[in-house]
């Protein structure tokens, strides 16, 4: 693969990650049994709109805190750019809201919005408050393409937003153990959110099928590393993987409804996603370790730092 070097302005909005929030929009819109093109691309274009607005807010808003331990992140090293941030957030805010009007999906975007945003500017500073509202933003996400199908059988559909908003809360969790000390702290934060899978590929199980649980397994393995390791890079290593593994629970998820064209959608989003991760390529380092998906919303998402962005 051939490097991709980002300009720091870019990289804040974690562009590496923000396939994963078009990955919510097409996996509900063909778990619900299909929808025209037009209207899941308008609805994807605003997943990733709103992600990366996003994540260019989550850094506008940890900079007080970055100023005194992080002098590395772009908007500390270079203050010039934080105008241009701020341009940037809204106008990707602004777009995102504009795409799902156009796909007839606003007030749906406007959720994902309110509640990254309303992430950004203080409810990460409160768990579990903190890990509800990035999984409700990206359970949002895959409502958004719910409702461009029609949601289907209205069971499955509830059933598969409520494990995926349980999932993406221990994502964002478990991005909490990265700043815990001492080990042993992290190590419990990291059982806390280990547990939290429990019911997210049950309800998952129970919307789909036993196929959805075949992401379970990696997911045991990279949390029993983090837990064994117990250290910070370790914790950030098991955030980034959940994060990537989104691609594999919506797979999941779709894999014994026949949507072969959602599930090609799918694994061109994931391409995505490592052609920009491929070695040398800068984005996730723009994060802020306070941050989570995910988290963002976005991953962190949204969204919920570091070479794992939030959701």
């Amino acid at each position: 693969m051939v490097p991709l070097a980002l300009p720091p302005l870019l990289r804040l909005a974690r562009p590496a990650l923000a396939p994963t929030a078009a990955a919510d929009v097409i996996a509900g819109a063909a778990f619900a049994g299909g929808a025209p093109p037009g209207k899941v691309a308008a609805a994807a274009g605003a997943a990733i709109c709103l992600y990366m607005g996003g994540m260019v807010l989550n850094d506008l808003c940890d900079r007080p805190i970055d100023l005194k331990r992080e002098p590395s992140r772009p908007l500390v090293a270079d203050p010039a750019l934080v105008p241009r941030a701020r341009l940037l957030a809204a106008a990707l805010f602004l777009l995102g809201l504009v795409l799902g009007a156009a796909a007839g999906l606003f007030l749906h975007a406007l959720v994902v919005a309110t509640l990254a945003a309303a992430y950004d500017l203080g409810l990460k500073r409160t768990f579990p408050v903190d890990a509800l509202a990035i999984g409700g933003a990206r359970a949002a996400n895959l409502s958004m393409g719910l409702a461009a199908g029609g949601y289907g059988a209205a069971t499955p559909a509830l059933l598969y937003a409520l494990g995926y908003l349980v999932y993406i809360a221990s994502v964002s969790g478990a991005s909490r153990a990265e700043d815990l000390e001492p080990r042993e702290t992290r190590r419990l934060a990291l059982c806390f959110a280990g547990l939290a899978l429990l019911p997210a590929y049950g309800a998952l199980a129970l919307a789909a099928g036993p196929l959805a649980l075949l992401p379970a397994p990696l997911h045991l393995l990279a949390l029993i590393a983090a837990f064994r390791a117990g250290t910070r890079p370790a914790a950030k290593k098991l955030v980034f993987r959940s994060l990537l593994l989104i691609y594999g629970v919506h797979g999941a998820v779709l894999a014994g409804t026949g949507r072969t064209g959602a599930l090609a959608a799918l694994a061109a989003c994931a391409a995505a996603t490592c052609f920009i991760l491929a070695p040398g390529r800068a984005g996730p380092s723009a994060s802020s370790p306070s941050s989570a998906p995910g988290t963002s919303p976005g991953g962190g998402a949204g969204a919920p730092g570091t070479s794992a962005p939030r959701e």
